[in-house]
Protein backbone atom coordinates (compact mmCIF):
# COMPACT_ATOMS: atom_id res chain seq x y z
CA UNK A 1 0.00 0.00 0.00
CA UNK A 2 3.18 2.36 0.75
CA UNK A 3 4.31 1.66 -2.46
CA UNK A 4 0.94 3.45 -3.97
CA UNK A 5 0.68 6.32 -1.40
CA UNK A 6 -2.62 4.85 0.18
CA UNK A 7 -0.58 5.75 3.59
CA UNK A 8 -3.35 7.87 5.73
CA UNK A 9 -6.17 5.38 6.57
CA UNK A 10 -7.88 5.12 9.61
CA UNK A 11 -9.29 2.36 11.13
CA UNK A 12 -11.19 1.85 14.08
CA UNK A 13 -10.65 -1.94 13.73
CA UNK A 14 -8.13 -4.31 11.80
CA UNK A 15 -10.28 -5.73 9.14
CA UNK A 16 -11.30 -9.68 9.97
CA UNK A 17 -9.65 -12.50 7.98
CA UNK A 18 -11.51 -13.73 5.41
CA UNK A 19 -11.34 -17.57 5.00
CA UNK A 20 -13.88 -18.40 2.47
CA UNK A 21 -15.89 -16.70 -0.52
CA UNK A 22 -19.34 -16.09 0.34
CA UNK A 23 -20.56 -16.19 -3.43
CA UNK A 24 -19.97 -19.14 -5.41
CA UNK A 25 -18.00 -19.54 -8.66
CA UNK A 26 -20.65 -20.15 -10.36
CA UNK A 27 -22.51 -16.63 -9.15
CA UNK A 28 -18.60 -14.82 -9.61
CA UNK A 29 -18.69 -16.04 -13.33
CA UNK A 30 -22.47 -14.63 -13.96
CA UNK A 31 -21.39 -11.48 -12.22
CA UNK A 32 -18.74 -11.33 -14.35
CA UNK A 33 -20.45 -11.64 -17.17
CA UNK A 34 -23.65 -8.95 -16.35
CA UNK A 35 -20.63 -6.33 -15.69
CA UNK A 36 -19.16 -7.49 -18.78
CA UNK A 37 -22.36 -6.77 -20.43
CA UNK A 38 -23.43 -3.58 -18.58
CA UNK A 39 -20.06 -1.95 -20.16
CA UNK A 40 -20.66 -3.37 -23.21
CA UNK A 41 -23.90 -1.59 -23.71
CA UNK A 42 -22.84 1.72 -21.93
CA UNK A 43 -21.07 2.39 -25.10
CA UNK A 44 -23.13 0.06 -27.76
CA UNK A 45 -26.80 0.90 -26.52
CA UNK A 46 -28.10 -0.19 -29.70
CA UNK A 47 -27.09 -3.39 -28.95
CA UNK A 48 -29.12 -3.56 -25.78
CA UNK A 49 -31.99 -5.46 -26.66
CA UNK A 50 -30.02 -8.58 -28.55
CA UNK A 51 -27.91 -8.40 -24.83
CA UNK A 52 -30.71 -9.06 -22.99
CA UNK A 53 -31.99 -12.08 -25.06
CA UNK A 54 -28.81 -13.32 -25.09
CA UNK A 55 -28.48 -12.76 -21.07
CA UNK A 56 -31.81 -14.72 -20.98
CA UNK A 57 -30.87 -17.81 -23.98
CA UNK A 58 -27.57 -18.17 -21.16
CA UNK A 59 -29.60 -18.02 -18.38
CA UNK A 60 -27.86 -15.09 -17.38
CA UNK A 61 -30.71 -12.92 -16.88
CA UNK A 62 -31.88 -14.07 -13.55
CA UNK A 63 -28.35 -13.13 -12.18
CA UNK A 64 -28.89 -9.75 -13.25
CA UNK A 65 -30.41 -7.28 -10.46
CA UNK A 66 -33.12 -5.47 -10.47
CA UNK A 67 -31.13 -1.88 -11.71
CA UNK A 68 -29.68 -3.79 -14.15
CA UNK A 69 -32.39 -5.55 -16.19
CA UNK A 70 -33.67 -1.66 -15.73
CA UNK A 71 -30.72 -0.42 -17.37
CA UNK A 72 -30.83 -3.51 -20.10
CA UNK A 73 -34.71 -2.05 -20.95
CA UNK A 74 -34.28 1.42 -20.72
CA UNK A 75 -30.59 1.83 -22.13
CA UNK A 76 -30.95 5.43 -22.29
CA UNK A 77 -27.85 7.32 -20.29
CA UNK A 78 -26.01 10.27 -20.66
CA UNK A 79 -22.27 10.62 -21.26
CA UNK A 80 -21.14 10.78 -18.00
CA UNK A 81 -23.50 7.86 -16.63
CA UNK A 82 -21.90 6.03 -19.90
CA UNK A 83 -18.48 6.85 -18.87
CA UNK A 84 -18.94 5.01 -15.32
CA UNK A 85 -20.65 2.38 -16.64
CA UNK A 86 -18.17 1.48 -18.84
CA UNK A 87 -15.16 1.10 -15.84
CA UNK A 88 -17.46 -2.03 -15.00
CA UNK A 89 -15.16 -3.75 -17.28
CA UNK A 90 -12.42 -3.26 -14.29
CA UNK A 91 -14.72 -5.54 -12.11
CA UNK A 92 -15.53 -7.83 -14.61
CA UNK A 93 -11.81 -8.71 -15.25
CA UNK A 94 -10.90 -8.73 -11.56
CA UNK A 95 -13.31 -11.32 -11.01
CA UNK A 96 -11.95 -13.49 -14.44
CA UNK A 97 -8.68 -13.42 -11.98
CA UNK A 98 -10.48 -14.45 -9.56
CA UNK A 99 -11.91 -17.40 -11.28
CA UNK A 100 -8.56 -18.06 -12.42
CA UNK A 101 -9.41 -17.09 -16.17
CA UNK A 102 -6.35 -14.57 -15.92
CA UNK A 103 -3.28 -15.23 -14.89
CA UNK A 104 -1.97 -10.98 -14.14
CA UNK A 105 -4.21 -8.73 -11.80
CA UNK A 106 -4.70 -5.75 -13.06
CA UNK A 107 -2.07 -2.43 -11.79
CA UNK A 108 -3.81 -0.41 -9.22
CA UNK A 109 -2.32 2.51 -10.44
CA UNK A 110 -4.26 2.16 -13.92
CA UNK A 111 -6.99 0.85 -15.94
CA UNK A 112 -6.48 -2.62 -17.95
CA UNK A 113 -4.70 -2.08 -20.66
CA UNK A 114 -4.71 -3.77 -24.17
CA UNK A 115 -2.42 -6.50 -23.25
CA UNK A 116 -4.90 -7.63 -19.89
CA UNK A 117 -7.83 -6.83 -22.31
CA UNK A 118 -6.59 -8.92 -24.94
CA UNK A 119 -5.88 -11.57 -22.18
CA UNK A 120 -9.44 -11.12 -21.16
CA UNK A 121 -10.84 -12.13 -24.28
CA UNK A 122 -8.69 -14.79 -24.94
CA UNK A 123 -9.96 -16.63 -21.97
CA UNK A 124 -13.85 -15.39 -21.10
CA UNK A 125 -16.58 -15.96 -23.74
CA UNK A 126 -17.53 -12.00 -25.44
CA UNK A 127 -21.16 -10.77 -25.27
CA UNK A 128 -23.50 -12.85 -27.50
CA UNK A 129 -21.00 -15.85 -27.20
CA UNK A 130 -21.81 -19.42 -25.73
CA UNK A 131 -20.90 -19.34 -21.84
CA UNK A 132 -21.29 -23.15 -21.14
CA UNK A 133 -17.51 -23.56 -20.90
CA UNK A 134 -16.72 -21.06 -18.68
CA UNK A 135 -19.54 -22.56 -16.06
CA UNK A 136 -18.20 -26.10 -16.29
CA UNK A 137 -15.19 -25.65 -14.40
CA UNK A 138 -15.64 -22.46 -12.98
CA UNK A 139 -13.51 -22.50 -9.40
CA UNK A 140 -11.24 -19.79 -7.26
CA UNK A 141 -7.59 -18.90 -6.92
CA UNK A 142 -6.35 -19.36 -3.88
CA UNK A 143 -8.56 -17.73 -1.03
CA UNK A 144 -5.44 -15.70 0.57
CA UNK A 145 -4.14 -14.15 -2.35
CA UNK A 146 -8.12 -13.16 -3.23
CA UNK A 147 -7.87 -11.93 0.02
CA UNK A 148 -4.73 -9.64 -0.18
CA UNK A 149 -6.27 -7.84 -2.98
CA UNK A 150 -9.48 -7.54 -0.77
CA UNK A 151 -7.19 -5.66 1.93
CA UNK A 152 -5.77 -3.52 -0.82
CA UNK A 153 -8.85 -2.55 -2.09
CA UNK A 154 -10.76 -2.01 0.62
CA UNK A 155 -7.79 0.16 2.30
CA UNK A 156 -7.94 2.63 -0.82
CA UNK A 157 -11.43 2.53 -0.73
CA UNK A 158 -11.23 3.92 3.23
CA UNK A 159 -8.72 6.18 1.48
CA UNK A 160 -10.40 8.02 -0.85
CA UNK A 161 -13.44 8.65 1.52
CA UNK A 162 -11.13 9.69 4.08
CA UNK A 163 -9.51 12.40 1.89
CA UNK A 164 -13.11 13.39 0.37
CA UNK A 165 -14.47 13.99 4.07
CA UNK A 166 -11.23 15.58 4.52
CA UNK A 167 -10.95 18.06 1.54
CA UNK A 168 -7.79 16.50 1.10
CA UNK A 169 -5.55 16.22 -1.92
CA UNK A 170 -5.52 12.44 -3.49
CA UNK A 171 -1.15 12.06 -3.29
CA UNK A 172 -1.52 8.33 -4.36
CA UNK A 173 -0.96 6.91 -7.77
CA UNK A 174 -4.54 4.53 -7.52
CA UNK A 175 -6.85 5.10 -10.00
CA UNK A 176 -9.73 5.89 -8.15
CA UNK A 177 -12.22 4.92 -10.45
CA UNK A 178 -10.73 1.56 -11.55
CA UNK A 179 -10.04 0.62 -7.71
CA UNK A 180 -13.50 1.57 -7.05
CA UNK A 181 -14.76 -1.14 -9.25
CA UNK A 182 -12.44 -3.91 -8.46
CA UNK A 183 -13.43 -3.42 -4.55
CA UNK A 184 -17.15 -3.64 -5.10
CA UNK A 185 -16.56 -6.80 -7.09
CA UNK A 186 -14.34 -8.10 -3.96
CA UNK A 187 -16.37 -6.75 -1.39
CA UNK A 188 -19.88 -8.79 -2.79
CA UNK A 189 -17.56 -11.77 -3.17
CA UNK A 190 -16.39 -12.07 0.10
CA UNK A 191 -18.61 -9.67 2.47
CA UNK A 192 -20.20 -12.18 5.08
CA UNK A 193 -23.41 -10.23 4.86
CA UNK A 194 -24.14 -11.61 1.71
CA UNK A 195 -25.26 -8.69 -0.07
CA UNK A 196 -26.78 -8.45 -3.35
CA UNK A 197 -25.24 -6.50 -6.08
CA UNK A 198 -28.07 -3.93 -5.66
CA UNK A 199 -28.03 -3.32 -1.92
CA UNK A 200 -24.31 -3.29 -2.00
CA UNK A 201 -24.13 -0.07 -4.74
CA UNK A 202 -27.20 1.78 -2.53
CA UNK A 203 -24.69 0.71 0.95
CA UNK A 204 -21.63 2.40 -1.02
CA UNK A 205 -23.85 5.77 -2.34
CA UNK A 206 -24.64 5.65 1.32
CA UNK A 207 -21.87 6.32 2.10
CA UNK A 208 -20.20 8.57 -0.44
Amino acid sequence: MIAYGIQDVPLTAIPENITEAIKEPEEAAARMLILLSVAFCASNSAEADKIADWLKKEDLWQAASENEKFFFREHETTDEEKAKLSFQFEGAYMLAWVLGRVEVYPDPSSECDLELVGDFFANVPPVLAETDDLFEDAGFERITSIHDEYLFYKMAALYFKHIKKTDKENTSNVHSAAAHQRYLVLEWLLNPDDLEWDQLIELFNGEE
